[in-house]
């Protein structure tokens, strides 16, 4: 499917300028140039098509071929996309948006929005396609008439076959048709997704798609171009017409795994071969997996909701445009009122000036009657003054015995009221003091005692056995943690987990204790680790008001041969130590897909994985309190820590092993508080 989705992408933008060299091949360089791009663009020289396309923008640019430089940039980023890596074809795509939004090319806009879509498409995200496919659509429409849309038309197809909507492939394919520039190649395509509506039609379908088929058939020889779907359509054509040992041998000739296996799993299903049917279609799931994973996707939606704003600022800039004209208008006007307006006030303020003087004035005037009336009363108040001096001597001397009398008193009182308040409030401390403290000694009684329990639930004893070294440890942050492991050892298989409960203290310890309980409820069954994984999310998830996780690592390892079945549950990854390797001892993390922590959703299925033998290697794992352990400066113990120490020292046991990492970790921590619970376990298998 990715193969074909890659064609499907470059005869689609091809299709957006019909006359290729007529139009872009500005000089004999530009057009040996373009001739170079599309003979490597089927093959995997990477190196060299990188080249090619980075001189042919180069060129296109200066010579002002917008059309040739967005094109071979959008070639650039599929060829990328198919044959090098996804985060790169992404990573490219992103640029040309960049770029288009920074010189406002709606053009360069537009072929974003394409690739992008196709992009989204061969990931499987039918929703976000067709999205894009519709939007892009509804751009051009609106700025760049002259294009030739059938490319997105033929994309948006391609989404709804994914997506089981035969109607609306029927509506895309006939516009697709319809547009006046389109290329033969786009004809083929458009014929082909048509035979693919017909194949997903109710009822008997044989009539519409022999119709479908025989006009497919008709463009792929008129224009000398074979469709990406060929194989599809002859393999379902063959099983619509009852001959489904062909649609086997056509299905084997597919040359992806990932349709290989598709198609042959339908081509058994019909011959009634199910067993054989069942095992293609788990290839096909565990190919498709592998391919789409949820980084990519991520990247995906990044670049998705990125076209958005870009298209949404482009449409928002023209109505910058004619809003900045009327608030120019405007502001012409409001100048021409505030001119009006600050010459009437000019006006008002000479009229003010004048009447301000009159006003000094007057005021001058009645100053000169105030300070002849002023000398008389200064005279009277001099006599009144001498009398009352000579009365107010006395009264204040007087006053004056009287406050000491008073101020005397008032201080004894005020002592005595103050030694009372201070006696009872020491005894109320005293009696707190008292109370505070046996409610203390007894919470420190009942943590110890809970902390003794949970200690108690996970093994202490581990065992003596030929070949088998297992040691583990778990130190909580608080008095009660939610760190937990455990094990269950058979005559032929040793089956253990180490978790981390979010949170911390008593809530944790109690979510601790349920996850450890179910563990070995469903564990002493037998049951591989992804089932194990899978019951336990069913109970831990319900009625789950608190919203409470738990990240898990299980694993089983046979005896026997040393294969290891896991499942990891958004826990950290382990560490696999190789003493024996050839160029010295070598570390490193597990390489594994993280399933969701236990706990959150229910109705989940959890993917196993497995390595084939782990015989001779020692198995380090660990809580997040190991790798987050942090000092006094906020400094954290760290992964590349933890791997070169290991690496350091391969040959100790499980014990020494363990004991090893904890004096790093104290002496790394120093006097820092441990922030969070801390748990370690160590396997090796010698059989």
């Amino acid at each position: 499917m990715l193969r074909h989705s890659v064609i499907l992408l470059l005869c689609c933008l091809l299709a957006m300028v019909p006359q290729v060299q007529a139009q872009t091949a500005t000089t004999p360089d530009m057009g040996q140039l373009q001739k170079e791009m599309y003979r490597l663009f089927p093959t995997r020289n990477t190196d060299e098509f990188m080249s090619v396309t980075e001189r042919l923008k180069e060129a296109s640019l200066k010579a002002g071929d917008e059309k040739l430089f967005y094109r071979t940039w959008a070639n650039q980023a599929t060829f990328a996309f198919a044959k090098i890596s996804r985060e790169r074809g992404i990573e490219i795509a992103k640029a040309m948006n960049d770029y288009a939004q920074a010189h406002d090319s709606k053009r360069g806009i537009y072929y974003a929005s394409v690739v992008n879509a196709s992009q989204a498409a061969t990931l499987r995200m039918e929703s976000e396609a067709e999205q894009l496919f519709l939007k892009a659509i509804e751009y051009k429409q609106k700025y760049l008439p002259d294009v030739d849309a059938s490319a997105a038309y033929l994309g948006a197809a391609k989404v709804y076959v994914n997506m089981k909507r035969r109607d609306k492939v029927l509506e895309m394919t006939d516009k697709a048709l319809a547009e006046p520039n389109i290329i033969g190649s786009s004809v083929v395509e458009a014929w082909a997704y048509r035979c693919m509506a017909a194949i997903m039609g109710t009822g008997d379908r044989r009539d519409e798609l022999n119709a479908a088929y025989n006009e497919w058939k008709k463009a792929e020889e008129k224009f000398g171009y074979t469709s990406n779907l060929s194989r599809h359509i002859e393999t379902y054509h063959a099983q619509v017409n009852g001959d489904y040992q062909r649609m086997l041998e056509l299905a084997k000739e597919e040359k992806s795994p990932l349709e290989r296996n598709k198609l042959m799993a339908h081509a058994y299903e019909w011959l009634g071969q199910w067993q054989q049917a069942l095992k293609c279609y788990k290839e096909y799931k565990r190919t498709s997996d592998s391919i789409n994973n949820d980084q990519v996707r991520n990247l995906s939606t990044a670049h998705t909701l990125q076209l958005d704003v870009i298209r949404a600022e482009s449409e928002a800039k023209d109505l910058r445009l004619t809003n900045q004209a009327l608030q120019l208008a405007q502001a012409q006007e409001e100048l021409e009122h505030r001119r009006l307006e600050d010459e009437a006030t000019s006006l008002t303020l000479k009229n003010r000036d004048m009447e301000l003087r009159n006003a000094a004035m007057r005021m001058q005037n009645d100053s000169l009657d105030r300070q002849a009336q002023m000398l008389k009363l200064s005279e009277y108040r001099s006599r009144l003054e001498a009398q009352q001096q000579a009365e107010h001597a006395h009264h204040v001397a007087m006053a004056a015995a009287a406050a000491v009398a008073l101020l005397v008193i008032g201080f004894m009182a005020f002592y005595l009221h103050r030694r009372q308040r201070q006696m009872r409030t020491l005894r109320q401390a005293y009696d707190q003091l008292e109370e505070v403290t046996a409610h203390k000694e007894r919470m420190e009684s009942e943590l110890r005692i809970a902390r003794d329990i949970q200690m108690s639930m996970v093994p202490r004893v581990f065992p003596q056995l030929n070949g088998v070294d297992l040691y583990a440890s778990m130190t909580p942050a608080k008095a009660v943690g939610g760190d937990l492991y455990d094990f269950i050892v058979k005559s032929d298989s040793i089956t253990f987990c180490v978790g981390d409960v979010s949170g911390k203290g008593i809530p944790a310890s109690l979510f601790m204790s349920v996850a450890v309980n179910l563990f070995r409820n469903v564990a002493e069954e037998g049951f591989p680790p992804y089932y194990i994984a899978t019951r336990m999310n069913e109970t831990l998830a319900k009625d789950n008001e608190k919203g409470m996780f738990v990240t898990m690592f299980i694993a089983q390892v046979d005896l026997h041969t040393g294969r290891m079945d896991f499942c990891n549950c958004g826990h950290n990854p382990p560490v696999l130590i190789n003493s024996l390797a050839s160029t010295g001892a070598e570390a490193a993390f597990i390489d594994m897909e993280p399933n969701a922590p236990l706990g959150l959703w229910p109705d989940l299925e959890f993917e196993g994985e497995y390595i084939e033998n782990i015989n001779g290697l020692t198995l380090f794992a660990y809580t997040d309190g190991l790798n987050e352990a942090e000092n006094a400066q906020q400094e954290q113990f760290g992964e590349e820590r933890l791997v070169e120490l290991l690496q350091q020292h391969p040959d100790l046991s499980a014990q020494a092993t363990i004991e090893r990492v904890s004096q790093e970790v104290t002496a790394f921590v120093g006097d820092a508080e441990q922030s969070d619970d801390l748990t370690m376990f160590c396997l090796r298998i010698n059989t």
